[in-house]
């Protein structure tokens, strides 16, 4: 456990380190390390990550849109970590389908799902937020996907070299 808690600690601290490299606004990376920790801690550990990288970016950004806004988001963001790394876990991994579910779902939920929830706070504001969002939901969930295709690269390479050793 005390593994898992560390490597919680190490994810919040890329998380915080996202969060002040901004794309659009309060837009940010906060959510890459939170994607990568839900898939190698688990959908429980992600609800964490994914809530605090984006209070880290409110934070770090002023909270612009205002605290209950960004209260509600921090929870959609948990949401979606839930359910990024649910699916990701639960779906074949045949052609890559895991990935690509995840992807999508994740997405899903981030962006126009979120939009919606939040509707009734900013009213047609939302509808500004459409691309911004889009492409910061998009570059994150890329980025973590590919630091997760390098480190499972990296893990098999791993393992076939164990295994040619014995």
């Amino acid at each position: 456990m005390t593994k898992r808690l560390t490597l919680a600690a190490m994810f919040i601290a890329l998380g915080v380190i996202g969060s002040m490299i901004k794309l659009f606004g309060s837009i940010a990376l906060d959510s890459l390390s939170a994607f990568v920790g839900t898939v190698f801690l688990g959908p429980g550990f992600g609800f964490l990550l994914g809530s605090f990288g984006h209070l880290a970016t409110a934070v770090f950004s002023g909270f612009p849109l205002s605290l209950p806004v960004h209260l509600v988001t921090a929870v959609l963001m948990g949401i979606c970590m839930v359910c990024y790394g649910f699916v990701r876990a639960k779906t074949s991994q045949k052609w890559g389908m895991n990935r690509w579910l995840s992807i999508v779902v994740a997405y899903l939920i981030n962006t126009p799902l979120a939009l919606l929830v939040l509707y009734p706070l900013l009213g047609p504001l939302v509808f500004t937020l459409i691309i911004p969002l889009s492409m910061g939901a998009l570059l994150n969930l890329v980025l973590a996907e590919v630091v997760l295709y390098f480190f499972e690269t990296a893990s098999s390479d791993l393992q076939k070299r164990k295994q040619a050793e014995k």
